[in-house]
């Protein structure tokens, strides 16, 4: 599973470091978003995810905060929630690529092709030469049986990424053959 960690803070400079949490009561919602971004960045995705649900109950406007509890949740296995806490981070910010990168992989792990498909297509809008949305969703037509559709994904991803494209032929053809 290709979900992305620890970097959906939304800034390109470093952050202060995070409030100490014993003081819990005096925590302000970008201090739990940073204390969950640290321990989301240690591999305590547990703590990681109640920080982020802490910030959100704050300010549950911050699609970054949702992303980020969705990622730490399917991180855990609880895929879910991460779903559900990744798709309102979309619907909160519709450009937000790495939500809709992490939700399609969610959604694909949890064989809910049709979703996964969705998602992987909202983020070719954004991001048009991702390779391994293409052949994640070339994927999902195979396992929805629409070989034609997987075709088509292997044509586009074959200008850019022929090691990719290659295995995605490999599929279409192990599919053919069953």
């Amino acid at each position: 599973m290709l979900l992305v960690a620890g970097l959906s803070s939304g800034a390109l400079t470093p952050a202060p470091l995070p409030a100490p949490l014993e003081l819990e009561e005096y925590l302000e919602a970008d201090d739990w978003f940073q204390a969950g971004l640290a321990m989301n960045s240690e591999g305590r995705f547990q703590a990681a995810a109640e920080a982020f649900e802490k910030s959100i109950a704050i300010a549950p406007n911050n699609a970054l905060a949702w992303l980020n509890l969705g990622t730490a949740q399917a991180l855990l296995g609880d895929y879910a929630r991460a779903i559900v806490n990744l798709r309102n981070s979309v619907r909160m910010d519709p450009k937000l690529a790495l939500g809709y990168a992490n939700l399609a992989e969610v959604c694909f792990r949890e064989q809910r092709f049709a979703e996964a498909i969705e998602a992987y297509t909202s983020l070719l809008t954004l991001w048009p030469d991702n390779a391994n949305a293409l052949y994640k969703r070339g994927l999902a037509h195979l396992f929805l049986n629409e070989a034609g559709k997987a075709q088509a994904e292997y044509l586009t991803l074959k200008m850019l990424d022929p090691d990719l494209a290659d295995k995605l032929l490999q599929a279409i053809q192990q599919s053919a053959g069953r």
